[in-house]
């Protein structure tokens, strides 16, 4: 059965990176301005028409909207995303270069924001309506709403300016991580301290709790061992569903930070109108969405096979029961 759903998601990864590449070829198509103009450096005025007719010859683009797609769809099929406008590099080995970086601050944002929503989420509900869960719930009802581009930029101008204690641009050392983290790792956080914190306390309420205390059961029996798992479930359905936002505020913050990931590369290459470059791009970060996506329900398979990835509803009234407490 697993095997099963593992390649049913692989057969809905390859739906949705094919639809993803066909609406990113067709909006770049759509676009205004001509890349050619870029290549041959804007001074158009200056070139004979023969050459623009050779570049465009050389980049395909003198063949039929309908015939560039065709080519292009045959050459991702193998995993060639074309060459480079700009630098005449292939963009598979220009993508390799710059997406590490993503990842490895997205990956470091995500351990964060486990590593603090977790205990603060089952230290809100263990203690609720306490100063402890008063506190808690303050603090994320601020930090929640804070985007990371503003605190980004408060945390450069306190560490990087006036204290001079952490580099505000770059990753050559560990050092260069915290920042970009900890703005992107907030907002994240504090939603998922309430998500988390919401879960149990619904849980706490049980009748099987009830019947646990009942038997003698110790409150950190009862939490580990019947509470973790159906608490903890939602939050793995969020964060597989929040990756793409996720990447999204990465793509933000490498920009703030000058950090040469696969965002600030996609912004430059949109900018220079390097088709290629782009399209290859926007495939690289839709293949880890999806992915992510497919990781968090294969995961959510394995701790309660029954729900068969049905936990649409549950989550929803966990959302809205989040907002009322």
């Amino acid at each position: 059965m697993i095997i099963k759903n593992i390649l049913s998601r692989i057969g809905q990864m390859i739906v949705v990176l094919f639809v993803l590449s066909s609406i990113t070829f067709i909006l770049m198509k759509l676009t205004p301005g001509d890349p050619v103009n870029k290549i041959l450096h804007l001074d158009i005025a200056n070139v004979s028409s023969d050459q623009v007719e050779a570049t465009k010859e050389k980049l395909g683009l003198n063949q039929p909207v309908v015939i560039q797609y065709f080519q292009w769809l045959g050459q991702i099929v193998q995993l060639n995303f074309g060459t480079s406008y700009q630098t005449g590099e292939p963009v598979i080995k220009e993508l390799i270069y710059y997406t590490p970086p993503t990842l490895s601050i997205a990956f470091l944002t995500i351990m964060v924001v486990l590593l603090t929503a977790i205990p603060m989420g089952i230290l809100a509900a263990k203690y609720y309506h306490t100063w402890i869960d008063t506190f808690i719930r303050t603090v994320t009802s601020f930090t929640v709403s804070v985007p990371s581009f503003f605190l980004g930029t408060i945390l450069i101008y306190i560490f990087a300016q006036k204290f001079n204690v952490l580099p505000s641009s770059g990753i050559d050392t560990i050092a260069g991580y915290i920042l970009p983290v900890i703005a992107l790792s907030v907002g994240m956080s504090a939603y998922y301290v309430r998500l988390m914190r919401s879960n149990l306390i619904e849980l706490y309420q049980s009748k099987e709790v009830e019947a646990s205390r009942l038997r003698g059961m110790s409150e950190r029996y009862i939490l580990w061992s019947d509470l973790f798992k159906p608490a903890i479930i939602p939050v793995i359905t969020v964060l597989g569903m929040s990756v793409g936002s996720l990447i999204g505020g990465t793509v933000v913050i490498e920009n703030l930070f000058g950090i040469p990931g696969i965002g600030h590369f996609l912004v430059d290459s949109i900018r220079a109108r390097d088709y290629p470059v782009v399209q290859g791009a926007v495939i690289m970060i839709g293949f880890f969405v999806v992915l992510a996506n497919t990781v968090s329900d294969l995961l959510l398979l394995w701790l309660e096979p029954k729900r068969r990835f049905n936990n649409t509803r549950h989550l929803k009234k966990q959302q809205r029961q989040d907002g009322e407490i």
